[in-house]
C-alpha cells in the first residue's frame, strides 16, 4: 500500500507540473484579432500590423488575425460586428478615425474585451483599454537630429542657411503635435533654426509629398520630416533629387530601401511610433490580468511608445550628435525637459507658432 501512494504521489506531481507547463507562453490558446483600414502604407498601419507577428513571436500557440476594413468607413461597423460576435478574447481596434464607430459596437458587446491602439480620449466602455503616443515627443527628437544635422559638415547638409522643413499630412492638432515637437527639439540644439512647415492634405499622395518637399529644399531647407503617412514617401525621393536629408515617420523607414542605398543614406532615422511594442505589451498584461479596463494610457519616450530609429545609418551620425540626442532624451526621460503638447492649442495660438518659425 505505501508503494502504491508513492507512486500515485508521484503521477499526481508529474500532472500537476504538466498542468503548469500548458499556461506558458509556447501553448497559450490566446485568440487576438486586430481591425486596420489596410496594410502597405509602409509606415503607422504596418507598423500596427507588425504588434501581431510579436504576438505570434511571444506566445506560439496564439491564433492572432489582421482584419482589412478597407478606407470606405460606412462598411467598418460591419467589420467590428463582425469580429465581436466572433470567438475572440481580444479585439483590438481604433485610432483617432474610427474610434466612434468601434466604441458604438464595444457598448453592444459589455462581456468582450477591446484593446483600442491608439486614440487620445479615455475609452466609454469600462471593458476597453485605451493607449495614446506622445508625438510630441517623437517630433522632439527627430528635431534634435534636424536642428544639429542642418549646422552640421555632414555630406548633404548646408551650412549657408539655417533652415530645415516639416510635413504634415493634414493639419488638425494630432499632426500639429508631431511638428510642435519637432520645432522644440530642433530650437533646443539650434536656437536660431528657421522651420518651413506645410499640409498635403492627404494621407496617400507621394507626389503631392514630392513637391512639396522639393520646393522646401528649394527655399533652404537640408532636412525635411514627414507626419504624412504614404504622402510622406515622396520626401525621400525629393530627397534623391536635391542631395539633401529626410526624416522618417512611426516606422523606421530606411528599410523600406534597402535596395537603393542612394535613398536610404538620405533617411538619417525616424521617428518611431512603437504601436506594435505597445501592443504586446498590452496582450501581456491581458496574459498576466493586469491590463486596466476602462483606462487611457498615455505613452511616451520613458515608457518606449515613441523613439528614434538607431539603426546603422543613425549610428554612422558623428558622436557629437548622438550624444547631444542622447542627453536631451534623458532629460525627457527624468522629467527635467517637458515638451509641450499641441492638443489643447487653439488655431491662433498654432499660427502663431508657425508664423515665429518661419524664414
Amino acid at each position: 500500500m505505501k508503494k502504491i501512494l508513492q507512486v500515485l504521489l508521484v503521477l499526481l506531481m508529474v500532472t500537476g507540473l504538466t498542468a503548469c507547463g500548458t499556461t506558458g507562453k509556447s501553448t497559450s490558446k490566446l485568440k487576438v484579432a486586430l481591425l486596420i483600414p489596410f496594410r502597405g502604407d509602409q509606415s503607422y498601419f504596418d507598423t500596427t500590423a507588425n504588434g501581431m507577428a510579436l504576438i505570434k513571436k511571444e506566445y506560439s500557440g496564439a491564433t492572432t488575425t489582421i482584419i482589412e476594413m478597407g478606407t470606405d468607413q460606412s462598411k467598418w461597423e460591419n467589420f467590428y460586428l463582425d469580429a465581436a460576435q466572433g470567438d475572440y478574447d481580444i479585439i483590438i481596434g481604433g485610432n483617432w478615425e474610427a474610434t466612434p464607430t468601434f466604441e458604438k459596437v464595444i457598448a453592444k458587446y459589455p462581456a468582450k474585451k477591446f484593446i483600442n491602439f491608439d486614440n487620445g480620449a479615455a475609452p466609454l466602455n469600462s471593458n476597453t483599454y485605451v493607449m495614446f503616443y506622445k508625438a510630441n515627443e517623437l517630433g522632439y527628437l527627430v528635431g534634435l537630429v534636424a536642428g544639429l544635422v542642418t549646422k552640421s559638415d555632414l555630406k548633404y547638409a548646408d551650412k549657408t542657411t539655417n533652415v530645415i522643413g516639416a510635413i504634415g499630412g493634414m493639419e488638425f492638432a494630432g499632426i500639429n503635435d508631431f511638428l510642435y515637437g519637432y520645432i522644440q527639439g530642433a530650437q533646443a540644439v539650434n536656437p536660431d533654426v528657421k522651420i518651413l512647415i506645410a499640409y498635403a492634405n492627404n494621407f496617400s499622395d507621394p507626389a503631392k509629398g514630392k513637391e512639396i518637399a522639393l520646393n522646401m529644399y528649394k527655399s533652404g531647407a537640408d532636412i525635411i520630416f514627414h507626419a504624412a503617412g504614404g504622402t510622406g514617401n515622396g520626401l525621400f525621393d525629393a530627397a534623391v533629387e536635391a542631395n539633401r536629408y529626410a526624416l522618417g515617420v512611426d516606422a523606421d523607414q530606411a528599410l523600406l530601401f534597402a535596395n537603393d542605398p542612394a535613398k536610404q543614406e538620405k533617411i538619417l532615422t525616424s521617428g518611431t511610433k512603437n504601436v506594435d511594442l505597445a501592443i504586446l505589451q498590452a496582450i501581456k498584461r491581458v496574459v498576466d490580468e493586469t491590463l486596466p479596463y476602462g483606462k487611457l494610457e498615455v505613452l511616451g519616450i520613458k515608457e518606449n511608445g515613441v523613439g528614434l530609429a538607431e539603426n546603422a545609418i543613425y549610428k554612422a551620425l558623428p558622436a557629437s550628435i548622438r550624444d547631444v540626442v542622447e542627453s536631451y532624451k534623458q532629460k525627457v526621460i527624468k522629467g527635467e525637459i517637458v515638451v509641450k503638447d499641441a492638443l489643447t492649442l487653439t488655431a491662433d495660438q498654432w499660427n502663431a507658432i508657425k508664423a515665429s518659425v518661419q524664414p
